[in-house]
C-alpha cells in the first residue's frame, strides 16, 4: 500500500516476524500503520496482518486502544512489567 514509509518503533513478534509502527504516504495522504513483518532470506516483508488508520480517526482509534487496555487491566491480564511500563 504505501508509496513511503517512516519506521518510527518495532519490536519483536516470534522469531521470524515483528510489529512494525510507521508513517506511511499514499497518494498524497498520510495515515499510521501496524503491521506484522516476517523475515525471509534475512530482508524482511511486509504482511497483509496489519491495521492502516487514516488520521482522521486515529483520536478514535487511540480511544479505543486506551479502552482496550483498561480492560485487560481491570481483568488482570497484564504481566505486572506492562503495566509498570505505563507509569514511567
Amino acid at each position: 500500500m504505501a508509496e513511503d514509509s517512516n519506521l518510527i518503533a518495532s519490536f519483536q513478534k516470534n522469531s521470524q516476524e515483528e510489529f512494525r509502527f510507521s508513517v506511511t504516504n499514499f497518494k498524497g495522504h498520510e495515515y499510521a500503520d501496524i503491521r506484522i513483518f516476517y523475515e525471509k532470506d534475512g530482508d524482511f516483508f511486509p504482511s497483509k496482518k496489519g491495521i492502516t488508520v487514516s488520521l482522521d480517526t486515529w483520536k478514535e482509534f487511540k480511544v479505543c486502544i486506551e479502552k482496550l487496555e483498561t480492560e485487560l487491566q481491570s481483568r488482570d491480564l497484564l504481566p505486572e512489567d506492562q503495566a509498570d511500563q505505563d507509569d514511567a
